[in-house]
């Protein structure tokens, strides 16, 4: 009898579950980015193609954005359940709350990988220095990570009595978020050396950006996690949502429209010539057909025409997250290869001392490895922790 029984309990303690393709994908990107790592660890920065004109690059490109996705999104969730009153999207509190924990611990990795020493991160702890933006970032993101792991301990394991501080956790968290993407926003807007950062304008800018991200994210979220979704409730959350998100998306698009409109009709040439950059330069494609195109055109086309189609909506929702990383890289990028001075190109001759910064291998690498990291982190939490809806639960056993 033993024997009879024991392989179907075998098979039922191994079986294959719609969402387990995540962890995998996110081992294979692991393995991918071993070198990178391995590179990062043993030799520092010098394996990147940054130099002392460009320091930073495409790991705070990605850096940014991981931070407008994570806080974006949990930002309009909270608005929506406890300002707006929106109880029916609470059903997916879960996963919104872990979805957002693993992409701040993906932020705060790869922001640890871009320092010149990262063993002394603990520096800015016990000797902080309150007149820089970094300082206030780095308090700022670690106060947030604690509230949202207080949030999601207490949403998974709390009692009866935990729902009142988990609106205090989570009103709390609205003036922490913007405090976060404002001060992100501020470390480039307050550099008057890059007269196209230097403006009080970008920390608003990144406010409309993450709001817009955010939305895609929570539109995606909705839309793959939804407990019931033959339900009438779910075609009308779908819809609401899909509005929400096509709406921020073009709010984004006017903000970073003014912002150019303005800078252009200026004229300065410090500010028109790392803008031209960005609109014509070698990677225009990157803005215009990644970034216009697939994420902000046809996006747009498919939440306001096909709404009621839940499969074409996360589409939608997956285009316009995927390509916003354009956005950032093109904030970070262009700025800084674009010269402070005339010749200073050729002034002295190292490669460390060049404005042709072209991301390489391994720092593709190591962005591999951290996405490989978020994927097997959340794969693994999918299956084992109780995030999923129980409908989902349900379907998946």
């Amino acid at each position: 009898m033993a024997e009879a029984t024991f392989p179907s309990q075998r098979r039922a303690a191994f079986r294959w579950r719609p969402y387990d393709f995540i962890w995998v994908a996110g081992s294979v990107l692991l393995l991918l980015g071993i070198w990178g790592i391995w590179q990062r660890a043993s030799a520092g920065l010098a394996p990147t193609n940054l130099s002392s004109y460009v320091p930073w690059g495409l790991w705070v490109g990605f850096y940014d954005y991981l931070v407008w996705l994570e806080v974006g999104s949990l930002m309009l969730f909270t608005a929506l359940i406890y300002l707006a009153g929106n109880k029916q999207l609470a059903r997916i509190k879960p996963i919104v709350l872990f979805t957002g924990l693993v992409v701040l611990l993906m932020a705060l990795f790869i922001v640890f990988l871009d320092l010149g020493h990262p063993e002394r991160f603990w520096h800015v702890f016990v000797y902080p220095d309150f007149t820089s933006m970094i300082t206030w970032m780095v308090w700022l993101h670690s106060t947030y990570l604690v509230i949202l792991g207080a949030e999601l301990l207490l949403t998974l394991w709390g009692n009866e009595h935990s729902e009142r501080w988990l609106r205090v956790l989570g009103l709390l968290s609205l003036p922490a978020g913007l405090a976060l993407i404002l001060v992100s926003g501020s470390i480039f807007g307050v550099v008057a050396a890059r007269p196209l950062w230097n403006s009080s304008l970008l920390p608003l800018m990144f406010f409309i950006s993450a709001l817009a991200t955010g939305a895609g994210v929570l539109l995606l979220l909705t839309v793959v996690f939804w407990p019931d979704k033959s339900s009438a409730e779910y075609g009308q959350m779908v819809r609401f949502m899909a509005r929400i998100a096509a709406w921020m998306l073009l709010a984004g698009v006017l903000a970073a429209s003014i912002i150019a409109f303005t800078t252009l009709y200026q004229g300065s040439p410090a500010r028109t010539d790392a803008l031209l950059l960005i609109l014509t330069g070698p990677y225009w494609w990157s803005f215009w057909i990644l970034h216009i195109l697939l994420g902000v055109l046809v996006p747009l086309f498919i939440l306001f025409t096909m709404a009621h189609r839940p499969l074409w909506v996360g589409v939608g929702a997956a285009l316009s997250i995927a390509t916003f990383v354009t956005v950032t890289l093109n904030i970070v990028i262009p700025v800084l290869v674009t010269p402070e001075i005339e010749g200073l190109a050729t002034a002295f001759v190292h490669p460390k001392l060049t404005l042709d910064y072209v991301p390489n291998v391994m720092e593709w690498s190591v962005i591999a490895f951290v996405f490989g990291f978020g994927g097997l982190l959340y794969g693994l939490g999918l299956r084992w922790l109780p995030v999923l809806p129980h409908s989902v639960e349900a379907h998946n056993e």
